[in-house]
């Protein structure tokens, strides 16, 4: 090390006598370039399987219950019809999971709501915006009523999802933000979970629109609280420069056909520069 840091003009390790503290900031830069020359070693390696490859392809896909179940069905059902010769895996996870798994190479392609763990390397892209519904039981008061209001809410027994997800966050946080304070009854991480216990008439809930399935909810209905609760905004996550075989395009573009291989790349590049100019203040 202390002959790299030699060459390199720069200190890498943070010292105090004889031991080692941990790494400085450009230590921390050049710990990522190499990890980057790493990726792009096995990068190669799936260039050259991909235009060798006689057998079947992979796809990895790191998400949560919630996505997979009422998100990605449509989508999966297209790709596994178009791509037959193609292993899909499904990981699901908590949302905080999803980066995490992409960053350290267990999953091809990520699949989640807006994570606090913004990587380093990782890439999120944005996909279009899902918006939320009160879910109740039939013939609830609420359903008679022609606006519904956080007051009006409040009024009533309330399932949530988890606080620590952006859902439950989402929710909790609107009602604070109107000080308002709501009698949750329950909480669960599980979106199908809520509906159940909706089902029973144990209280109302707050979850995206999708979630509300016509032919299965037969006991439930929907009214729409856009206006009462921020909507959640879905991302792609992909490892920084990941080479993605065509299958894996084409699946990104079945979620959101603006994020296509070029527009892809400029975010890679857009991405690289700013952490390149993150980095000279380094090195």
């Amino acid at each position: 090390m202390r002959i790299l840091e030699q060459v390199l003009g720069v200190e890498l390790l943070i010292r105090r006598g004889n031991r080692i503290l941990g790494l400085t900031g450009a230590g921390e830069a050049i710990i990522i370039a190499a990890q980057r020359t790493l990726w792009e070693a096995e990068n190669l390696e799936r260039i050259i399987e991909e235009l060798t490859r006689k057998g079947p392809g992979k796809l990895t896909i790191a998400t949560t219950h919630m996505y997979a179940r009422h998100v990605l069905r449509p989508i999966i059902r297209d790709f596994v019809q178009a791509h037959p010769d193609v292993q899909l895996v499904l990981r699901q996870g908590a949302p905080s999971s999803v980066p995490h798994s992409i960053a350290a190479g267990d999953a091809d392609i990520g699949f989640s709501g807006k994570s606090a763990d913004m990587l380093e390397h990782v890439l999120f892209l944005p996909c279009a915006e899902l918006t939320r519904s009160v879910f109740m039981p039939k013939n609830h008061p609420l359903s008679r009523e022609k606006r519904l209001t956080l007051k009006k809410l409040a009024q009533f027994p309330l399932i949530i999802l988890d606080p620590s997800s952006e859902g439950g966050q989402k929710v909790m946080r609107a009602f604070e933000a109107a000080g308002i304070r709501p009698n949750v009854v329950l909480s669960a991480i599980d979106a199908d979970v809520v509906k159940s216990y909706v089902e029973l008439g144990l209280g109302i809930a707050v979850l995206l629109s999708v979630a509300y399935e016509p032919e299965r909810d037969r006991k439930i209905e929907i009214a729409d609280a856009t206006y009462l609760f921020p909507p959640t905004l879905p991302q792609i996550v992909l490892r920084f420069g990941k080479y993605l075989p065509e299958y894996m395009q084409k699946f990104i573009e079945q979620i959101a056909p603006q994020w296509d291989l070029q527009s892809i790349e400029t975010a890679m590049r857009s991405k690289a520069r700013r952490e390149r100019s993150e980095y000279s203040r380094w090195l």
